[in-house]
């Protein structure tokens, strides 16, 4: 999963593929087994301090969105949850860009705990850019914005006065890649 310089994807496709597959040939226990060391591995690559690891962790995240496995929302979940750490942690640009990025794609998944989960991020995108000036913050609650009103605008639209409210902050906000 770790994501060389010159690699765009890595081996984000190839593992949603492997996914797929070994949901097909594996008995529920042993699927469920399968895929609780795959979430291990993607909690290391995101607690590592290596980007390279983080942007692979990132991009199996958003392949493992495509999969429809028997348990998807615990999977919703446990990737919204991945999501939010990245948000919360994570202050490289390239980091967060991509993490905005799959926030958005998780509209995509379906179901009311997608929705659930892409709300809780607009409120925290909403909370970090009305709160104390933290410049990655910022520049997250942004880009998480900004794909929401791209990728889910129903789920933006009840918070759209708080929107326009933030928004006009961020665009006053000291460094341009935050406005």
């Amino acid at each position: 999963m770790k994501i060389k310089e010159d690699s765009k994807d890595g081996a984000a496709l190839p593992l949603r593929l492997f996914v797929k597959e070994e949901a097909h040939d594996l008995s529920g226990e042993a699927f469920a087994r399968f895929m609780d060391h795959l979430y291990e591995l993607i909690t290391t690559f995101l607690d590592s301090n290596e980007v390279s690891e983080n942007l692979g962790a990132l991009r199996a995240i958003n392949e493992l969105l495509d999969v429809t496995i028997s348990e998807n929302a615990s999977k919703v979940a446990k990737l919204s949850n991945y999501m939010s750490v990245a948000f919360e942690t994570k202050c490289y640009p390239e980091i967060l860009v991509l993490a905005s990025k799959v926030i958005g794609q998780l509209d995509r998944s379906g179901g009311a705990m997608t929705a659930d989960e892409v709300e809780r991020q607009v409120k925290v995108a909403l909370e970090w850019l009305r709160g104390e000036r933290i410049e990655y913050r910022h520049f997250a609650a942004v880009l998480i914005l900004k794909e929401m009103a791209e990728k889910a605008s129903t789920i933006l639209d009840v918070h759209v006065s708080e929107f326009v409210d933030a928004i006009w902050d961020a665009l006053r906000d000291p460094t341009l890649v935050v406005q």
